[in-house]
C-alpha cells in the first residue's frame, strides 16, 4: 500500500516541474504573394518542420500579431481587412473575431503591455490613433497619438511604458506612452526612420536601425528616450531589415533593400562584432528568436507595396545560430513576400 507521505512527496515533485502550456512552434500568417497566401497560415516547429496549415478568417497583409500570456495570438488589421481582428489558439484554430476601433490597413504596431493587454498604434488608415485590447480582444481604451505614425516601431520598455519611433509623417520623432496610453514624453531622433528595425537590449536601452533615409545608421536610446549613442553599419540596410537580440547581449541585423544578402552582429553598445552572407536575399522578411534554442528563424521576404525592391526569397526560410552561422534552410508552404507576421506559440 502506498503511504500518504509518499503521495504527498510525489505530488510536490510533480508540481515543482515547470509545465509549458504551449510549445516552441512559430505561426506564420498572411502576407503578400500569389492568390490564397494572404488568407493562410502555417505553423512550424523549432526544427522548422511543417506542423499544420489553415486559413485565416479573412485575408490579411501588413497586419500585426502578438502572443498573449494565454498562448493565444491576436492578429489585427491588414490591407484586405483593416477593421477586424481574430484570435487563434496554439493549434491555429480560430477562437474569436471582432472589430477594431479604427481602420488599420498596414504599418501599425502591436505591443504587449505588462498588464497583459495589447497596445495597437498607428497605421496607414489611422496613423494618429491608438487602442488597447485585452486577452479576449475586447476594447479597453483608445485615444490619439502625439504624431501620426505608420511603418514605425513600438517597444515595451522595462518600466512598462511603450516607445514609439518614427514612421511616415513623423519619421524624425519619438514618443513614450504609459500602460494606459497616456503621453509621457516626446522628442526628436538622431536620424529619420521609416520601416526600420528595433530591439530592446539587455541593458533596457532600445536599438534602432536603418529605415528609409537612414539606411547606414543606427542609434540607441534609453527608456526615457534620450540618445545613448549612434553610428553606422558595416553595410547599409535601408528599409525592410530585421533586428533580433541574440546570445542575450548582441543584435543580429538581417537584410534590407540595399544589401539583402547580408547580416551583421553588433553588441549592446553598437560596436561591430561580425558579418556574413545569407543563404538567400531578404527584404521585408520576418525574423524571430526560437526561445528553446536561441537560434534565429528568418522567413520569406520580397517585393510588394513601396517598401521593398524587386529582390527577395518569398518561398524559403533559413535558420541561423546566435553567431550568425548557417544551420539549415527550406521551403515555406506558401510564398510570403512581404506583410506577413511571425509569432512563437
Amino acid at each position: 500500500m502506498i503511504s500518504k507521505k509518499f503521495l504527498v512527496g510525489f505530488l510536490f515533485i510533480f508540481l515543482a516541474i515547470p509545465v509549458k502550456s504551449w510549445g516552441n512552434n512559430q505561426l506564420v500568417a498572411g502576407g503578400a504573394g500569389p492568390a490564397g497566401v494572404n488568407n493562410s497560415w502555417e505553423i512550424r516547429s523549432s526544427s522548422e518542420a511543417l506542423v499544420s496549415t489553415g486559413s485565416l478568417s479573412v485575408a490579411r497583409t501588413g497586419h500585426c500579431g502578438v502572443k498573449f500570456s494565454t498562448g493565444n495570438v491576436l492578429i489585427a488589421g491588414g490591407t484586405a481587412s483593416p477593421t477586424t481582428w481574430e484570435l487563434r489558439n496554439t493549434s491555429g484554430a480560430l477562437v474569436s473575431t471582432g472589430s477594431l476601433s479604427s481602420s488599420r490597413s498596414a504599418g501599425h504596431t502591436c505591443a504587449l503591455l505588462t498588464s497583459g493587454n495589447v497596445f495597437i498604434a498607428g497605421g496607414a488608415a489611422s496613423s494618429g490613433t491608438w487602442e488597447i485590447r485585452n486577452t479576449s480582444g475586447a476594447l479597453v481604451s483608445s485615444g490619439s497619438l502625439w504624431a501620426g505614425r505608420s511603418q514605425h516601431s513600438a517597444t515595451l520598455l522595462n518600466n512598462g511604458n511603450v516607445l514609439l519611433v518614427g514612421g511616415g509623417g513623423s519619421s524624425g520623432t519619438w514618443e513614450i506612452r504609459n500602460g494606459s496610453g497616456a503621453l509621457v514624453s516626446n522628442g526628436s531622433l538622431w536620424a529619420s526612420r521609416v520601416n526600420h528595425c528595433e530591439v530592446k537590449l539587455s541593458t533596457g536601452n532600445v536599438f534602432l536601425g536603418g529605415g528609409m533615409s537612414a539606411s547606414s545608421t543606427y542609434e540607441i536610446r534609453d527608456q526615457n528616450g534620450a540618445l545613448v549613442t549612434n553610428g553606422t553599419f558595416f553595410l547599409g540596410h535601408d528599409s525592410g531589415l530585421t533586428c533580433n537580440l541574440v546570445g542575450g547581449t548582441n543584435v543580429f541585423v538581417v537584410g534590407g533593400n540595399i544589401n539583402p544578402s547580408s547580416w551583421e552582429i553588433r553588441n549592446s553598445g553598437g560596436s561591430f562584432v561580425s558579418n556574413g552572407t545569407l543563404a538567400a536575399q531578404r527584404a521585408c522578411h520576418t525574423a524571430l528568436i526560437q526561445s528553446d534554442t536561441g537560434n534565429v528563424l528568418i522567413v520569406g521576404g520580397g517585393p510588394d507595396f513601396v517598401k521593398c525592391t524587386a529582390v527577395g526569397s518569398p518561398s524559403t526560410w533559413e535558420l541561423r545560430n546566435s553567431a550568425g552561422a548557417f544551420i539549415s534552410s527550406g521551403s515555406l508552404n506558401k510564398d510570403r513576400s512581404e506583410g506577413h507576421t511571425q509569432t512563437e506559440y
